[in-house]
């Protein structure tokens, strides 16, 4: 099998859970669980890269796949004492997908998706042999011939968008893929998607449009489950205290929750904390290069803005209604809702600002291209300034 009911991640999860660093966000599931067979049954959930996506997918699929008894992996975990916990707990078939996965050698998108069928349709072939010889227009002909129902796990759904090869007509093409796999099939228990793009930044509007979606500007419902909150990072200092939370706060703090509470960048806290020390963890992704190239290029709208929150000032926005919804990001206003959504500004109360030091290194990185010109001037000096006191 390749996706349907495996162990994988149920291996992937215990390596998580093996971890020296590991934070308990299994109260996921009793979030996810009432969604299950109801209107609100598809979910995507994008989040910036290292943000507990993979993670989390990978213990949705570990919970509730029907293919093995997991319940010695969650016994310790906070779920366990949930008391629908054994109302859901391997009681569905799961087919999950990592979207990221590549076919060796891939080169263009009739690849990638050829071989994304040919799997799921081998895995169907296998575990429902009444459906050899039949004939089929496509795969969610044959999920309907099961008569079964099955959850869906698809994480990083968009990343295959990141390749050079994918054309528009290619993306088309995938999203309408999506379309006839998921949208009211009376098989979807559940759909669960994840990534760091919202659907909607390439949908043309009605192809996943049953999806609700949770991101950085919207997102009250998961969005403890997805970062590290004060508590959890206060308590992983007391825990090994080789770096004061200060220090954490001042390198990876800057998200805020609906209630205000702080929201820390995981990664970057789980790498801190194993090194020792801090220091910028967060790689360079498809997302920050794409915004880098729209502050660029929009020299009267943004980069004003950007400079204004390099040296430390926060900008009045307001971005209400806004989530990355256009594929080109034209105004001043979608370009800085992306970058809320991608993760690289914090807006809070009316007001946008650079998260915390590991974000601001970026930008003045950024900024200080020569292509900015007298730009790249303003943010050497600003680079000049006294850091921060951090109390060890």
């Amino acid at each position: 099998m390749y996706y349907l009911n495996t162990n994988a991640q149920i291996i992937l999860f215990q390596d998580t859970l093996n971890s020296e660093i590991y934070v308990d966000k299994s109260m996921l599931i009793e979030k996810i669980s009432p969604m299950i067979r109801t209107n609100s049954k598809y979910i995507c959930i994008t989040r910036p890269r290292r943000f507990g996506k993979t993670v989390n997918a990978n213990m949705l699929g570990a919970y509730y796949t029907k293919g093995y008894d997991t319940h010695t992996l969650f016994a310790k975990l906070k779920i366990a004492g949930s008391k629908n916990f054994e109302s859901h707990i391997n009681k569905y078939n799961v087919i999950h997908i990592d979207f990221s996965s590549m076919p060796d050698f891939c080169d263009q998108y009739r690849v990638y998706i050829k071989s994304i069928v040919r799997k799921l349709q081998e895995d169907l072939l296998e575990a429902y042999p009444a459906l050899a010889g039949r004939e089929f227009t496509g795969v969610s002909e044959m999920l309907q011939a099961t008569g079964d129902s099955f959850i869906f796990i698809l994480d990083e759904w968009d990343s295959i968008f990141y390749e050079n090869y994918i054309t528009s007509e290619d993306k088309i093409h995938f999203m309408k893929f999506l379309k006839a796999l998921l949208k009211d099939k009376p098989y979807v228990d559940l759909a669960y998607m994840t990534g760091v793009h919202p659907i909607a930044k390439y949908s043309s509007g009605s192809e996943l449009n049953v999806f609700w979606e949770y991101n950085f500007m919207n997102d009250r419902t998961f969005e403890e489950q997805f970062g590290l909150t004060e508590d959890e990072v206060r308590e992983l200092c007391g825990r090994y205290q080789n770096i004061s939370y200060e220090e954490l706060e001042w390198w990876y703090d800057g998200y805020r929750m609906g209630d205000g509470r702080h929201l820390f960048n995981p990664r970057s806290v789980n790498r801190a904390l194993t090194d020792g020390h801090c220091q910028n963890y967060w790689t360079e992704t498809g997302p920050m290069n794409e915004v880098a190239d729209c502050v660029e290029h929009n020299v009267d709208e943004v980069r004003e803005d950007i400079v204004r929150m390099v040296s430390g000032l926060p900008v009045e926005a307001d971005l209400t209604g806004y989530s990355v919804i256009e594929q080109e990001m034209n105004s001043r206003d979608e370009i800085l809702s992306a970058m809320v959504v991608y993760g690289f500004l914090l807006y809070h109360d009316g007001f946008l600002s650079i998260p915390n030091h590991e974000l601001m290194e970026k930008y003045q990185g950024v900024l200080a291209r020569e292509s900015m010109g007298a730009v790249k001037q303003i943010v050497d000096s600003s680079k000049e300034m006294p850091a921060k006191n951090i109390s060890a």
